[in-house]
């Protein structure tokens, strides 16, 4: 209590019987360390970050931090004084002010039984903050249900409209300007186009679904954390949620990347629509990034909606193995959360279309199928879903 606490990023990974192995779990998130040590009392927590550790480059921590931070008005519960984020290169030189090296305080920390180790430094830090109100909005439509008894139900698509707004700096290209075309008005524009074409169907499906455009997700998921802690509906009415959080610009795959797999059953759903579509469902490609705890789906899936984030695979069509990864490895190094994030004359939008295709035929599917899609039992979400019937 009333200390600086230093994490180490993700959690232990050299066990596949301890926190999944190598797939990130929510306690390894940077936000829930953050919420333990305000719950600790700690006046400040620092996070060491790695690119392995992340997922990301240091770069979009810097992006992401270095601006405005905003929260939910009604945002409530203990908060630390300050969080922050530490480079390897920092956080070496902090614990050699106390005679330990950082390497081996790594090691230490993979360990069941490590204790935390006390350093001895005092961290003097003045702020000066300049606190606004801002407004923002979620844009929700509806599309009524046809069933007396289901319509009451809601499958729910979701996508977030907002990005990072302007840098401080210009690039060297002279822009500083984050468009976000690939995060996310490509998720924006794959989303009007399945209400679209949802709403032009002869007969509407059994449940009513619910589109919602959601903001400042890039701020923390505060858009779908609002609609998920004030929604329209209870929680225990919503069936599903399918997310989309940027496309697919290669063109065409044999697989889709199933971010969050083995979770509910909708894997099946999505395992059925890609056959129909001559593709195969392949496990979460990366899931030491944890994706699945990234974007609006989760913030849903904590008041316990089973939801389904997935992307285009990897293996394109046309193309030599391993340069589908190649290109996204690329755009995730000198695009994702820069400036440089702009719509390409030169992007295949055909794998863009297949997997809207895919997400739209899933919601149907759940739209008009006899019982909601249910958690795994055992999943981290299941005994929030289990309340959420329990209310309604």
């Amino acid at each position: 209590r009333g200390k600086v606490l230093v994490f180490l990023n993700n959690d232990p990974q050299d066990d596949p019987q301890l926190f999944a192995g190598r797939r990130r779990l929510y306690y390894g998130r940077w936000d829930y360390k953050y919420e333990i040590a305000a719950r600790l009392g700690a006046a400040g927590a620092l996070i060491v970050h790695s690119t392995e550790s992340a997922g990301y480059p240091y770069q979009v921590v810097q992006t992401s931090w270095s601006g405005e931070a905003f929260e939910l008005a009604t945002a409530s519960g203990p908060r630390s004084e300050i969080n922050g984020w530490l480079t390897e290169g920092a956080a070496s030189q902090l614990v050699e002010l106390a005679g330990q090296d950082l390497t081996q305080l790594q090691a230490a920390a993979q360990k069941r039984d490590f204790q935390p180790v006390p350093l001895g430094v005092t961290l003097t830090l003045e702020l000066n903050n300049h606190i606004r109100q801002q407004t923002t909005a979620n844009v929700l439509g509806i599309l009524p249900g046809s069933d007396p008894q289901l319509k009451a139900e809601h499958v729910v698509f979701t996508a977030h409209h907002d990005h990072l707004g302007l840098a401080a700096a210009r690039d060297e290209r002279g822009d500083n300007i984050y468009n976000g075309a690939i995060d996310n008005a490509s998720g924006t524009a794959s989303l009007l186009c399945i209400a679209r074409a949802l709403a032009s169907l002869p007969e509407r499906p059994r449940r009513s679904i619910l589109f919602a455009f959601v903001g400042a997700e890039e701020q923390g998921l505060l858009g779908s954390e609002h609609l998920a802690q004030q929604p329209p509906f209870p929680a225990g009415y919503m069936a599903a949620v399918l997310n989309l959080d940027g496309i697919n610009f290669l063109g065409k795959t044999h697989d889709v990347n199933l971010i969050g797999n083995g979770k509910s059953n909708l894997d099946g759903l999505v395992e059925r629509v890609a056959q129909w579509q001559g593709r195969t469902v392949v496990p979460d490609y990366f899931p030491d990034r944890g994706y699945y705890y990234r974007s609006d789906q989760f913030s849903l899936a904590k008041v316990g909606v089973p939801g389904v984030y997935l992307h285009g695979g990897i293996n394109v069509r046309g193309q030599a193995d391993g340069w589908g990864k190649q290109q996204l490895d690329a755009w995730l190094e000198n695009q994702y959360h820069q400036p440089s994030d702009e719509y390409d004359p030169n992007w295949n939008l055909q794998g863009a279309v297949e997997d809207a295709q895919l997400m739209m035929h899933v919601g149907l599917i759940v739209a008009d199928q006899d019982g909601m899609p249910q958690w795994n039992a055992g999943d981290e979400f299941e005994a929030a879903r289990q309340a959420a019937l329990q209310q309604r």
